[in-house]
């Protein structure tokens, strides 16, 4: 009788079970259906939309837990372990064990023959006075960073009618809180280091029509403003700012206050294995999404990885990038072999206090660091034909570069339709279009649907017309 050969079962364990942890488990899964496959999180809750959680404090959602994607029950379908309430403590790279201490303080090893670190971030405090309690690591009651569902609780927990709220920063997650307690019916003040909001995501003349929108909305908003202290004993009830222009300072009183400035990536563990750290101070690696330790792999919020237009390595936080590298990670993980593209585009979209904003690839700011002085169109055009009723207003601006017109990035900015149109642009920069070949571009046409030409060729067009005419005085 022929032998049987023992076939050695993959053992894959995952720290974090977030959107790059979970996805990473599920394509881990598909790739081989025999591994033991095992994710520890620290929460109490397995994968969830981070990104939904302002929705669920403004109650468009109505329970925090409908965030949840992958359920414990559809984990336990997919035969894929998960602890949940467990911190991993350290990992012991020689003997491929993991080491973990469970919510009732059990230590409990698992060990791995290929590891993903998806660690995640934490929210980012700036040295501010007074945000902690006694000097120490926990905020003091009344303050809040939105980074977890207990986070978003404890705002909840204050947002009510009347109350005043303080949001310090105006990003993507500062503003999208800040419309969520507008929405709880909070006066909402948003304190801005930099000189407008969104900086990071879109030049200052497209944030500007973001900066109106917000005031529309009765949301005062100060721009170059340094929160140095936040005042109140047990509890907060005041901040302090001073105008980064004149060094006036201001108190503004508050019920509640939230740091929304940015995050930092958790690397303890990848540093303790091994892994190399680079100029972002991020995990590195490659397009296997694999570390410089073998079998070690790293995906989102905790990576770095180049940017297709600069080549410089960018820390993204989107979540469709923590997505993309899962599944790249989850693969070769299971013994696959799958590849990032070159570079991320860093597509992105925004929608607080009804203005829409999207772009993809840099900013101008962002060219010109890297040496590069964009041309630029910028046209005003709107969603629907002259004629048709609901038409809304949009602008569109297109960023190439002076040599060949090459597409290096875009920015929309209005009411309705914008998410789309930034895509079609993600798609030209993911090929190495440039404003000729996409002012070619045939676009769908349908009276109660879009115009005959619409507002993103058109831009395109601006911009070949601006190179036709240096072409012309040289």
């Amino acid at each position: 009788m022929p032998q049987r050969v023992s076939r050695l079962v993959r053992r894959i364990v995952i720290v974090g079970a977030g959107c790059g942890g979970g996805t990473a488990a599920q394509f881990a899964r598909k790739t081989d259906r025999a591994a033991e496959i095992t994710m520890v999180e620290r929460e109490n809750y397995p994968q969830y939309s981070r990104c939904g959680l302002p929705y669920g404090i403004s109650g468009i959602i109505p329970e925090l837990t409908n965030l949840i994607e992958a359920p414990e029950e559809r984990l336990k379908r997919n035969r894929i372990g998960v602890m949940l309430g467990t911190e991993v403590t350290s990992v012991d790279p020689g003997s491929k064990v993991v080491h973990a201490r469970k919510a009732d303080g059990v230590e409990v090893e698992i060990p791995y023959d290929c590891l993903v670190l998806a660690t995640g971030a934490m929210a980012w405090v700036p040295n501010i006075k007074g945000a902690f309690k006694d000097g120490g690591k926990e905020l003091k009651q009344g303050v809040f960073v939105l980074r977890t569902i207990e986070d978003a609780r404890g705002i909840q927990s204050l947002a009510s009618k009347g109350k005043r709220a303080v949001v310090v920063g105006a990003g993507l997650v500062g503003l999208e809180v800040a419309e969520a307690l507008m929405v709880r019916g909070c006066k909402v003040t948003i304190i801005e280091y930099l000189s407008n909001c969104i900086l990071a995501m879109v030049d200052d003349d497209m944030a500007q029509m973001m900066a109106d929108a917000i005031r529309g909305h009765d949301v005062k908003m100060f721009n170059e403003y340094e929160v140095t202290e936040i005042l109140g004993d047990d509890r907060a009830n005041c901040v302090v700012a001073v105008d980064r222009k004149t060094k006036e300072e201001r108190t503004f009183y508050a019920d509640l206050i939230v740091i929304a400035t940015g995050q930092r990536g958790e690397t303890r563990l990848a540093k303790q294995v091994g892994c190399d750290v680079g100029n972002t101070k991020q995990i590195v690696v490659d397009d296997r999404c694999e570390t410089c330790v073998k079998d070690v792999f790293s995906v989102g919020d905790c990576t770095e990885y180049p940017d297709l237009i600069t080549g410089t390595p960018t820390v993204s936080g989107l979540g469709t990038i923590a997505v993309k590298m899962a599944m790249v990670a989850g693969i070769n993980a299971a013994g696959g072999d799958e590849r990032l593209p070159k570079g991320f585009l860093q597509t992105r979209a925004t929608e607080p206090f009804g203005c829409q904003v999207a772009a993809v690839g840099p900013t101008s700011a962002q060219l010109e660091q890297h040496g590069i002085k964009p041309i630029i169109g910028k046209v005003r055009g709107f969603t629907l034909p002259d004629y048709f009723p609901g038409r809304k207003e949009i602008y569109v601006k297109v960023l190439a570069h002076p040599d060949d017109g090459k597409i290096l990035g875009a920015q929309i900015v209005g009411e309705d339709r914008v998410h789309m149109r930034v895509n079609a642009y993600a798609v030209a920069l993911q090929a190495g279009m440039t404003v000729h070949d996409f002012a070619q571009l045939e676009t769908a046409y349908c009276p109660p649907a879009a115009p005959t030409m619409d507002v993103i060729t058109i831009a395109c067009e601006a911009v070949r017309l601006k190179l036709a005419r240096g072409a012309a005085k040289n």
